[in-house]
């Protein structure tokens, strides 16, 4: 099965994988407000976030509108001239 050589090769190959974890560099987290411990932070950075979407969700839908709009606008436009013509003129 195993020998005593393999477990001492292990047990040093643990202490090494050890060592190294405990030398690794400690990730800090981004500074950003919705990891704040302060619960007025939090709230005022989601309602941030939530404000920055609508806003870019909002100005998508606002385009799209716009060119139905002219795209409408100009169509009755020209069905409107279509039916003035169609009046006798006084």
């Amino acid at each position: 099965m195993y020998t005593d050589q393999d477990i001492t090769n292990l047990i040093t190959r643990i202490k090494v994988l050890e060592n190294q974890l405990a030398n690794q560099p400690q990730t800090q987290l981004p500074q950003f407000g919705i990891l704040s411990n302060n619960f007025l932070t939090r709230s005022f950075s989601v309602w941030g976030l939530y404000f920055v979407a609508n806003f870019l969700i909002g100005i998508v839908f606002a385009c799209i509108f716009l060119v139905i709009g002219l795209l409408l606008g100009a169509s009755f436009t020209e069905i409107f001239n279509q039916v003035l013509r169609g009046f006798p003129q006084s």
